[in-house]
C-alpha cells in the first residue's frame, strides 16, 4: 500500500491502520521475548521479562498514537469529487486536523488561491470563525496574510471555490522563501498549514 502524504484524500483512514499495526508490531516482539525468556528459564522471574516491559514502553506510545488517530476519518468521496472538480488550478489540502493550545479543528477541505484561502468543514464541533482565525495567526507568525474563511455549509464553500477557480488570483509580490527553496507562495502556505496538521 502506498503511504499518502498529509493534506491528500484518503490520509486519515490510512494513518488510523497504520498505526494500530505499528502498534501490533510494537508490542509483539517484546511479548516474543518474554515468552521465549519463561520457556527457556521455566519462570517469568528473569533479566528477560524485565527487557520485554521495558521494551514494551514505545508500543503503549504507539497504542496511544493509534488511539487519537482513530478519532478521526477521512471525508466522504463525494465532497472530495465535487471539491477536485470545483477548484481548478487551486492548491487543495483535504482532512487536516489542526491543533491550538485550546481546542482541535477537523477541517474537510482547504482551497488556497493568492491571498484566498476556503475551507469547509462538516464537524458540529468545529467553530468555522474560529478555525479561520487560527490558520490566519499560525500564517501570520510566518509572514504570511491571508484571507481565511472556513465554510459550515457546503453549497457555500463549493460556490466560493468555483469562484476561486473562476477568477486570476491576486498577484501578490513574493520573493522566494530561503527556508522553503523552490516553492511558489500558494506552496508554502499549503506546506506551513500541512506542519500544524496531524
Amino acid at each position: 500500500m502506498k503511504k499518502l502524504l498529509k493534506g491528500t484524500y484518503g490520509y486519515l483512514n490510512q494513518n488510523k491502520k497504520r498505526a494500530w499495526v505499528k502498534a501490533f508490531l510494537m508490542l509483539l516482539v517484546p511479548f516474543l521475548i518474554l515468552i521465549a525468556g519463561w520457556a527457556v528459564n521455566k519462570t517469568r522471574l528473569n533479566p528477560v521479562t524485565v527487557a520485554a516491559v521495558v521494551l514494551s514502553l514505545p508500543g503503549c506510545n504507539q497504542v496511544v498514537h493509534a488511539i487519537i488517530a482513530s478519532r478521526y476519518r477521512s471525508i466522504d468521496s463525494a465532497l472530495y469529487e465535487e471539491t477536485e472538480a470545483a477548484r481548478g488550478d487551486c492548491l487543495a489540502l483535504y482532512e487536516s486536523v489542526l491543533t491550538s493550545y485550546e481546542e482541535t479543528f477537523t477541517v474537510d477541505c482547504l482551497v488556497i488561491s493568492g491571498r484566498d484561502i476556503a475551507g469547509y468543514t462538516s464537524d458540529p464541533k468545529t467553530n468555522g470563525d474560529r478555525a479561520g482565525e487560527h490558520i490566519k495567526k499560525m500564517l501570520r507568525a510566518n509572514s504570511y496574510k491571508q484571507n481565511v474563511k472556513i465554510f459550515t455549509e457546503k453549497k457555500a464553500f463549493l460556490e466560493r471555490v468555483r469562484s476561486l477557480a473562476e477568477r486570476t488570483p491576486e498577484e501578490v509580490p513574493f520573493k522566494e522563501d530561503d527556508r522553503y527553496p523552490g516553492l511558489g507562495r500558494d506552496e508554502i502556505i499549503q506546506y506551513l498549514i500541512m506542519a500544524i496538521s496531524l
